[in-house]
């Protein structure tokens, strides 16, 4: 019934796409060229390029979102993924800006890593987001900020005007982008939902987006994570009576763990903590650093004398905390880990205690947050966690009638899903062709595919950039790849044999038996005999020779080919091998 309403009220194909009329005479030879640096068809690592064109030449380029990715299980070792920008690295001179929508971290996260290879541009974003992505630029002690811009703010960059839509979603001042081009209009719809009664009473601004398509919009980008869900995606207030029911089921200390940046919703547990009068304390550096930089900004509003230091609860009765906690997602370092492994300086879990997750687990994470929930659980806690207790968490992104909404207020002639895998996508593409698109106006990209559009013509896919995971580890940004990951992965499942030849230095000559050290390979006490023969095996190796010196490059692989061959042989298994050469 929803879906023959939306598409009796709006048929796309009678909306005729003007173009743009602010930049003047168009010559036939612009275009505008949409290439996913990150984000197209995967949910988090967020950023887009919209890339002016003259006569098949780049003119000018404006940057959406730098977020970051979270490492799949397979990636030993890696704390982060961001965007894979060398498609910009011959064209820094012709970026004009980089504009934010909104404030998490898979849309910010990323532009301590990413700036400095960008030039001296300048960055934009709605006061929330751009007070969260200056607090990790001023973390990075990178100089630039990111200047805060109000939703009736409009921003000229080269030939691009950028104008601000606010929207409802999981954290306050999310906004869509108008981006008027010389082509035409883009409308830039990332993370949203139409939240009808929104905690902080900021609605979605529907009469700008229906002036917005009013005017023609000639392709518009629209998150797509929610498209599997039917109806609409419930408000945040439905969380309340959770909140209020399971802090009355609770006689101890009550945890309260969800996004740092859910400001909102941090809000509303604060609120109701002190409707009960317990007082409250924040555990984590981002929930921290999140919900002073919000209060500073007017976004959040509390009592400051409600609030205890955390050396400051042992002075209290269990009865009286309410924490909020950062590590929702069950990340290793995080402050609820370190509780439910009775690691904290502060703060013990016990029998009696409960532990909210007001959060789902992002893809991929869904072991490390199982993992937590079961050591919270041997500390005689109680846990409530979406498996078991509904309207712990409701989603920020849009369900079917949240896209159907936005399709017929927009009514672009084209649109673009992101922001999802590609399943996410296909069921968008079903929903928009519900409400009368045709199958030719949905644009579904694969990754890395720049799509291209010229006034007059179809858009197209101009060409294929390959796109592949930069990885932070630790400090090192980009010096993890593929070969790394891989000998990670051969430890992790196979373990480590170190083989040690020890050379004198002077005349190359090999001094002594050579010592192999197993590690998560095979137990060395018991194995004896099979590194009898390992050794025997290397001492082969060792008696071939080129030329009157030995050639320890050739001898390296030698070894570690002939033990390789060997182990697999008798055990099956396939150990990463490392030579070592020892001088003495």
């Amino acid at each position: 019934m929803m879906k023959q309403f939306f598409k009796k009220r709006f048929n796309p194909q009678k909306k005729v796409f003007q173009g743009s009329s602010f930049h003047g005479k168009q010559t036939g030879k612009e275009s505008i060229r949409i290439v996913p640096i990150g984000g197209s068809g995967n949910v988090t690592k967020n950023m887009f390029a919209y890339e002016l064109r003259y006569d098949g030449l780049v003119r000018d380029i404006l940057l959406v979102d730098c977020g970051i990715g979270f490492p799949d299980a397979d990636m030993y070792g890696v704390d982060l993924v961001i965007p894979d920008t060398r498609y910009l690295a011959d064209k820094k001179q012709y970026i004009r800006g980089l504009v934010f929508t909104h404030g998490h971290d898979d849309h910010i996260g990323a532009i301590p890593y990413i700036y400095p290879k960008l030039g001296n541009i300048p960055l934009f974003a709605p006061p929330l987001a751009a007070a969260f992505a200056n607090l990790k630029l001023k973390e990075s002690k990178l100089q630039v900020r990111v200047k805060p811009m109000q939703f009736t703010d409009t921003i000229h960059l080269g030939p691009f005007r950028i104008s601000f839509v606010r929207m409802t979603h999981s954290v306050p001042d999310t906004s869509h982008l108008v981006i008027e081009t010389p082509i035409g209009i883009f409308y830039h719809g990332s993370d949203f939902k139409f939240d009808f009664d929104p905690l902080d009473g900021k609605k979605s601004e529907i009469e700008k987006i229906n002036a917005i398509g009013k005017q023609g919009v000639l392709c518009m980008m629209s998150d797509c994570l929610g498209s599997e869900r039917t109806g609409f995606t419930p408000s945040e207030q439905k969380i309340r009576d959770t909140i209020e029911r399971e802090l009355a089921m609770c006689p101890g200390k009550f945890l309260f763990t969800t996004q740092s940046s859910n400001i909102s919703r941090i809000q509303l547990a604060i609120d109701i903590a002190l409707k009960n009068n317990r007082k409250v304390a924040f555990f984590g550096r981002s929930i921290n650093k999140n919900v002073e930089e919000a209060a500073n900004l007017g976004y959040m509003k509390f009592p400051r004398d409600m609030i205890v230091r955390d050396r400051d609860l042992k002075k209290m009765p269990p009865s009286k905390m309410f924490l909020i906690v950062a590590g929702a997602q069950g990340q290793p370092e995080s402050a609820l880990t370190r509780m439910a492994n009775d690691s904290h300086m502060f703060v013990t879990i016990a029998e009696g205690d409960t532990v909210m997750f007001s959060a789902d687990p992002i893809p991929g994470n869904e072991n490390s947050m199982n993992t937590v929930i079961d050591q919270i659980y041997r500390s005689g806690a109680r846990v409530s966690y979406t498996n078991i207790t509904e309207d712990l968490h409701v989603s920020g992104h849009g369900s079917q009638g949240d896209h159907m909404l936005l399709l017929s207020a927009i009514g672009p002639s084209y649109v673009i899903p992101t922001g999802g895998t590609y399943q996410h996508m296909m069921n968008y593409r079903t929903v928009a062709m519900e409400c009368g698109y045709k199958k030719s106006q949905i644009l579904m990209p694969e990754e890395g595919d720049i799509l291209e559009f010229k006034i007059g013509q179809p858009p197209k896919i101009a060409q294929h950039i390959t796109l592949e995971n930069i990885m932070v580890d630790g400090l090192g940004v980009g010096d993890v790849g593929s070969v790394v990951l891989r000998d990670r992965q051969t430890i992790a499942n196979e373990g480590i044999v170190v083989v040690v030849v020890p050379v004198e230095k002077s005349t190359g000559r090999v001094t002594s038996e050579p010592d192999i050290i197993s590690r998560g390979f095979v137990y060395i006490k018991e194995s004896g005999a099979l590194l009898t023969r390992a050794k025997k095996v290397v001492n082969d190796s060792l008696r071939v020779r080129h030329g009157r010196a030995m050639d320890w490059h050739f001898m390296r692989e030698l070894i570690e080919d002939n033990l390789q061959g060997f182990l697999k042989k008798e055990t099956g298994r396939q150990p990463l091998i490392v030579p070592v050469i020892l001088e003495v």
